[in-house]
């Protein structure tokens, strides 16, 4: 036992001994290798090192352009961004302003929409009194055609009434001129009973009758008013065919009286009354002449006119 580990010892420092030559020798040869490289390598590094240099010159020389290039290119674009910076400010105190007229233009047109709503609320009161006003006007229209249609019988009434009061002017003229020639008859008998009564010498037999001029029977009244007051005004107001005269109902004026208007002595035309109130009364021309009416012009009713003018 002790002789076999003796031996495995001895085997053993052997083997690490030929080991450690190995190693020994490849070390030594590496190195030797390497020193004869560095040996044979060192005029190379020389030039290299050169070469590097001239290439780091190069280098820091194009570094310092780069540089020089950076700084001017930072300078133009600093200069750019002021630029721009005071472009912005100009925008921004442009916007400001575009913002200011935008606001103005804003209330502007809320009092434009406030006026317009103003404007549509008046347009539809416009409307709603327009509405009435057009059916006020139908309807006077309506009472228009109601007092024309009145009117115009009114005029066939007064034509009538007018060629009856002509017919009874000359009957009545007639009647006028039969009276004054049974006055005239009676004055002769009358004359003549005087004469004979004085030549008979006795009363004469009519001279308790009443002279005929003043004759009248006891208990009975005329048919019609001996004498009838006139009725006289004058013009207030003319308005095309429509004269308004200055006396009413108050003065025994009634509707579809005619009044004669003359100015002076000189006849202007015949009024027809279609309105009538209190102190005044308004009507139409039926019949005038080529003169019209004129404020002042004076009128008296017809039928006193022609009482007026009968003999």
């Amino acid at each position: 036992m002790t002789a076999w580990a003796v031996d495995y010892k001895e085997a053993s420092l052997s083997t690490l001994t030929k080991v450690f030559a190995v190693l020994l020798v490849f070390f030594s040869i590496a190195f030797t290798v390497m020193t004869v490289s560095m040996v044979a390598q060192t005029t190379n590094w020389k030039d290299t090192a050169q070469k590097y240099e001239e290439h780091a010159l190069v280098a820091d020389t194009n570094l310092r352009n780069l540089i020089a290039s950076s700084a001017a290119e930072l300078a133009a674009a600093r200069d750019e961004v002021n630029a721009h910076l005071a472009r912005t400010g100009r925008l921004e105190t442009d916007l400001q302003s575009v913002q200011n007229d935008v606001a103005q233009r804003r209330a502007e047109m809320a009092r434009m929409e406030s006026g317009k709503t103003s404007a549509e609320a008046m347009n539809r009161a416009m409307m709603a009194q327009l509405q009435a006003a057009e059916a006020a006007r139908a309807q006077y229209q309506n009472q228009r055609d109601g007092l024309e249609k009145k009117n115009v019988d009114l005029q066939q009434r007064n034509i009538d009434l007018n060629d009856r009061v002509n017919e009874l002017t000359a009957r009545i003229t007639v009647v006028l001129e039969e009276k004054r020639h049974y006055e005239q008859q009676i004055n002769i008998l009358n004359d003549e009973n005087s004469r004979l009564a004085r030549a008979a010498r006795q009363p004469a037999l009519g001279s308790a009758m009443e002279s005929p001029s003043g004759a009248a029977l006891s208990g009975v009244a005329a048919l019609t008013p001996s004498s009838v007051a006139a009725i006289r005004g004058h013009v207030l107001e003319v308005d095309g065919k429509l004269v308004t005269v200055s006396v009413g109902s108050a003065d025994g004026v009634s509707q579809g009286m005619v009044f004669v208007i003359h100015r002076g002595g000189d006849y202007v035309g015949d009024l027809l009354v279609s309105m009538l109130e209190p102190n005044q009364s308004a009507g139409k021309l039926v019949r005038s002449t080529n003169v019209q009416p004129l404020q002042g012009d004076q009128v008296t009713d017809a039928i006193s006119q022609a009482a007026l003018r009968t003999p």
